[in-house]
């Protein structure tokens, strides 16, 4: 619940002032419908007994009276829809772009991308409950009784006290609501959602493959399983809302009858006439719906307020730590006075890991050195890799990208001055120049052509009619994976960093591709610094010096700095 508060004082701070205007429109056609009802059976009530005693009526103040509140709740309905969506929306929307900057931040720790996709999509949906299901309606509700027990107070005691308690029964159905909420429900909701999206998409994903081998179908039930598990889930919270509205209307007609006795008896006792008897027997009539408003948003809050927790820890997950303070100067500080990448001191740890990946790791990548990763597999080359691109933060100590501290440097600003070259070439469904100008908005058609050129990969592109215009499918379809991974080095081509990070750019691919790969980048990268994962020997070959994380010291942990300059 603390998160879901947490939603709410976000929302207000983004913009206060459409936060409360759309309540206060709110308030117009619920107060506009309750006098509707009010005016009108006091006037049919009046006109009848007037009719009947042929006494004198002014039909003409009550008859503009109902047409001025008929039109204010009708426009104040409008209205209410269009300023309270019009708020969420454009709430939902910067918070939506805050949430993806903060994921772009980091990595997904072991998750899946699409459990992630979820937190950005699914997640941020089931948010406009909050202010919608939940803050308008509350509000509202709380507005009108406090205003209409002030009303009875000063019409009939009696009537203050039949108020009073029944409003009491809906505030206790509220908060029974509340303290009844079904989590477990609500988890398995979103553990079913979260399965069947996955599972589709890896059914799509794999649908060839799966048809040629078998198991086409096994994968199909899968996904039917979770959509019946999300059913069933969904059917449990279908009823439970349902019993709830029940809960509301059977509280509504007792309210109502209720009423109608205390009327009757002030009417006898001659404190009340029939009319306004009538007027407000009416007015509770239309009650129920007010207070039956917020029932539905209750009953989805242990959903919203795990989206909202999942959500809240994603964006607590931003926050980065300070930067430890300056260390004293390492050798290679020494040789190396104007590195582009300094590692000092760093240490780092995996969540729920028993020991940490890196200790007090310090080195530097010197301009336009290559520089090599060694290691056995499990040793921390690629997490190296992921701190140098701010991909992960460290535990502790500082990395210095030029002369200032990485955690400072603003995102964009950060990824003009690294460019990454992963083994797996993201590329998207669209054209092949698009996927090119990820990279470099700003290229032109011959800058893209000269970028393929580099890679060897012109021939192939312009062997289709539609050459740059090519669309490729989801995930580079259409070409090998050898020439996906050359497409992502044109891209890389395209930048111009100060600091290259290889991740295993040449994993997967054979010994003269790999080779023809390395070659074409290192001829290409101008004066850029390159830190690289290195699995092979060619690897080592073309690299200025090899830091090797598994060699050990006298007191048995990486060794921080080991250079080699020849391979036997």
């Amino acid at each position: 619940m603390k998160s879901v508060w947490q939603i709410i004082r976000t929302q207000h701070r983004y913009d206060s002032f459409h936060f409360w205007l759309g309540i206060f429109v709110a308030l117009l056609p619920a107060t506009a419908g309750l006098l509707l009802l009010g005016v009108s059976g006091w006037f049919i009530t009046a006109a009848a007994i007037a009719g009947l005693s042929g006494a004198f009526l002014n039909i003409f103040a009550p008859s503009a009276l109902i047409r001025a509140f008929a039109i204010v709740r009708t426009a104040g309905r409008y209205g209410e829809r269009v300023l309270t969506h019009d708020a969420t929306f454009r709430f939902l929307t910067r918070f939506r772009n805050r949430l993806f900057a903060s994921m772009a931040h980091r990595t997904s720790d072991g998750r899946r991308s699409g459990l992630l996709l979820n937190r950005l999509t699914l997640d941020i949906a089931v948010l406009d409950t909050v202010y919608l299901r939940l803050v308008v309606p509350l509000v509202l509700a709380l507005v009108v009784a406090v205003t209409l027990l002030l009303v009875w107070s000063t019409i009939s005691p009696l009537l203050l006290v039949t108020g009073a308690v029944f409003i009491s029964a809906w505030v206790f159905l509220a908060v029974w609501t509340f303290v009844q909420s079904d989590t477990k429900n609500a988890r398995r909701t979103d553990a079913a959602l979260d399965a069947m999206r996955l599972r589709a998409a890896d059914l799509a994903a794999g649908r060839r493959d799966l048809a040629i081998y078998g198991g086409l179908e096994t994968a199909a039930e899968t996904v039917l399983a979770a959509e019946n598990r999300l059913a069933e889930a969904q059917e449990t919270e279908d009823r439970r809302t349902s019993k709830l509205t029940a809960g509301s209307a059977l509280l509504g007609q007792l309210f109502l009858a209720a009423t109608l006795l205390v009327c009757l008896q002030e009417v006898g006792r001659g404190t009340l006439t029939a009319a306004f008897g009538v007027g407000l027997i009416l007015v509770v009539m239309g009650l129920p719906e007010i207070f039956s408003m917020s029932l539905p948003g209750l009953a989805k809050l242990p959903r919203v307020s795990l989206a909202a927790g999942r959500i809240m820890r994603l964006m607590d997950d931003r926050r980065e730590s300070e930067p430890a303070g300056n260390r004293e100067a390492t050798l290679s500080d020494v040789t190396t006075p104007t590195p582009v990448l300094s590692f000092k001191d760093v240490s780092f740890g995996y969540p729920g890991a028993e020991r940490s990946v890196l200790e007090g790791l310090s080195f530097n990548v010197a301009p336009g050195e290559i520089l090599a990763l060694a290691g056995r597999s499990g040793c921390g080359k690629s997490t190296v890799a992921a701190l140098a691109a701010r991909l992960r933060h460290p535990g502790q100590g500082r990395i210095v990208l030029g002369a200032e501290d990485v955690s400072r440097i603003p995102e964009a600003e950060l990824r003009r001055k690294i460019t990454v070259i992963g083994q797996k070439a993201y590329l998207f469904n669209e054209t092949v120049a698009e996927n090119l100008r990820i990279a470099n908005p700003d290229a032109s058609d011959a800058d893209l052509w000269r970028a393929l050129e580099q890679a060897a990969l012109a021939d192939r592109i312009s062997e289709n009619p539609e050459g740059l215009q090519t669309i490729l499918g989801e995930g580079g379809l259409g070409l090998s994976g050898g020439e996906q991974r050359r497409l992502a080095l044109a891209r890389a081509f395209l930048t111009q960093p100060v600091l290259f990070v290889l991740d295993e750019m040449t994993e997967g691919l054979d010994a003269a591709t790999a080779g023809d790969v390395l070659d074409r980048f290192l001829s290409y990268r101008g004066n850029s610094a390159v830190l690289m994962i290195a699995h092979r020997r060619q690897e080592m070959e073309r690299a200025d010096r090899v830091l090797d994380l598994t060699a050990p010291t006298e007191g048995g942990n990486p060794s921080p700095e080991i250079i080699l300059s020849e391979f036997q």
